[in-house]
């Protein structure tokens, strides 16, 4: 087997090739160089690699980038089918403690929300992405809850279609939802939203 599949042995769950694993491997640094030189190799970040025959999907990517990072907001929403418009800034929402300025000076694309570390990993999920990886976001319920804690900040007709959609859906867990308003303290808006619209 010659350098370049051993390299594709390497590939993580992922699509993407990580230098760390390479260097694990006994393969030498110079060796991705000479690959990147060749074209045989992509870098698509710092430590980052992918082949030029796969397609990777940048949401994937993106998480790659930034490992605490998980959709949120507008973009989960538009995941779960909540929201029919896809966002211009696609959302991240990161612990307030986890270092994010290296990236936002590279992805202007991303709006990384910052929140307490103990709020983060309520209600992270899996799902696949409409490009086909596996990618970590907020459930439904986190999503509404979100919503309703940032009103100020939402788009009226976004927050409008996520909330009315969720209530008149037959999808709703209100088991969760009241446990994860507990977390935020919502519970009171969360009721006045349940007496309106249910």
């Amino acid at each position: 087997m010659n350098e370049l599949d051993s390299m594709k042995e390497l590939v993580r769950a992922d699509g993407f090739l990580y230098t760390k694993d390479v260097v694990n491997a006994g393969i030498r640094k110079e060796t991705l160089k000479r690959f990147l030189n060749d074209g045989s190799l992509v870098r698509e970040a710092r430590g980052i690699y992918s082949f030029p025959d796969r397609l990777n999907d940048e949401f994937v990517l993106l998480q790659a980038r930034c490992r605490k990072g998980i959709f949120s907001y507008g973009t989960a929403l538009y995941f779960h089918g909540m929201s029919d418009r896809f966002p211009n800034m696609i959302s991240m929402t990161v612990p307030k403690n986890y270092n994010v300025y290296y990236l936002q000076e590279e992805l202007f694309h991303v709006r990384f929300q910052r929140i307490k570390p103990e709020w983060w990993n309520i209600g992270i999920m899996e799902m696949i992405s409409p490009q086909g990886g596996l990618i970590r976001l907020y459930d439904r319920e986190r999503c509404i809850c979100d919503m309703i804690r940032d009103r100020k900040n939402t788009d009226p007709q976004v927050f409008s279609q996520a909330v009315k959609g969720y209530f008149s859906s037959k999808e709703y867990d209100m088991i969760r939802l009241m446990e994860y308003a507990g977390h935020f303290h919502l519970e009171e808006k969360i009721q006045e939203y349940m007496e309106i619209l249910l």
